[in-house]
């Protein structure tokens, strides 16, 4: 009969340090967040350019972004309308059957799936018009064009301003950044740039009358811990390194921009070669006309942001120019 190993008792310190160690490899950032292939099938395949895939990359109006684990998405004005994949020699489109016109209410009352539903890529582009008007419908993604402004201030939604910062500067190379912290907490970044020296650069986008940028009577500013948590992100990440030693970020991004060259998205050509140590506060101030309250909100979003990398000073000189 075969003797069971005898097993070692550890003493409370060597136990301590068991636990220190168990925990400390158990909350390190999941790489799984950038996990990215350039040859995965889904790029190897719209390298060819498609029909369908040329009339989406020649739509001015629409923006790539390439996700982990190989996926893609299409947005119109801030909206998700399309993610796209490969599986068994072929690609699937999945899209939300709000934007092919479905109503929930009457979804629930037949029994229909109210979601994402799988369509062919080709179907989608060509519905891409009434899909585009379903976007335009909801409030999410409202624009706001010269001269319809109402009561002083521009009413564009914070998801259309973002997508036009990022269709109308090729420097932005991603939007929607998104993991989760060693603490369990989620963030999403809303735009991530390259500098023209290489540095990979997050920004936080706030509307002037956002809500979080102002505090309560019993509570700090929402924006406070919402930029703290930003920086737990930068310092967790600067910890992971990729498979060449190098920085994750750097890693993915270079990543990243290889597959949109690859797919015929043209966005910065600099390498990237640094991560920027803060996250930028970009606050769109939307106000066309002053009044007295708007002054007084002002100048406490100009108090929150005291110790905040953001753009409050232009925002101010723009709203005192009005």
């Amino acid at each position: 009969m075969k003797r069971k190993k005898a097993t070692k008792s550890l003493s409370v310190n060597e136990f301590v340090v068991f636990l220190q160690q168990k925990t400390s490899k158990d909350k390190n950032m999941d790489k799984k967040y950038f996990r990215l292939n350039e040859n995965a099938e889904l790029f190897g395949f719209l390298s060819h350019k498609p029909l369908w895939w040329k009339m989406i990359l020649e739509d001015n109006d629409l923006y790539i972004n390439v996700r982990k684990d190989n996926r893609i998405n299409i947005y119109y004005r801030g909206a998700s309308i399309m993610s796209l994949s490969y599986n068994k020699g072929k690609v699937i489109a999945e899209i939300h059957n709000y934007y092919l016109g479905c109503n929930k209410d009457v979804c629930t009352a037949l029994g229909i799936k109210y979601g994402n539903v799988k369509e062919d890529p080709e179907e989608l582009v060509c519905r891409l018009s009434t899909i585009k008007k379903r976007v335009e419908a909801n409030k999410k993604n409202i624009a706001c064009f010269e001269g319809d402004e109402i009561n002083g201030k521009n009413y564009s939604s914070e998801k259309y301003i973002q997508s036009q910062m990022y269709i109308n500067d090729q420097s932005y190379i991603d939007t929607e950044f998104a993991l989760r912290l060693d603490d369990g907490t989620d963030i999403r970044i809303d735009l991530v740039k390259l500098s023209d020296n290489g540095e990979i650069c997050f920004e936080e986008l706030k509307l002037i009358d956002d809500p979080r940028l102002h505090p309560s009577r019993s509570k700090k500013a929402e924006i406070i811990t919402q930029m703290s948590n930003y920086e737990k992100f930068l310092h967790e990440a600067d910890k992971l390194k990729g498979n060449d030693g190098e920085s994750i970020l750097i890693e993915y991004y270079s990543t990243l921009l290889a597959i949109m060259d690859k797919i015929g998205v043209k966005r910065a050509s600099v390498k990237p070669n640094a991560v920027r140590n803060y996250v930028f506060l970009f606050i769109e101030q939307t106000y066309t006309k002053k009044t007295p309250r708007r002054e007084k909100r002002l100048n406490t979003i100009k108090e929150v942001c005291d110790g905040l990398h953001s753009n409050i000073d232009e925002v101010v000189t723009d709203y005192n120019r009005l």
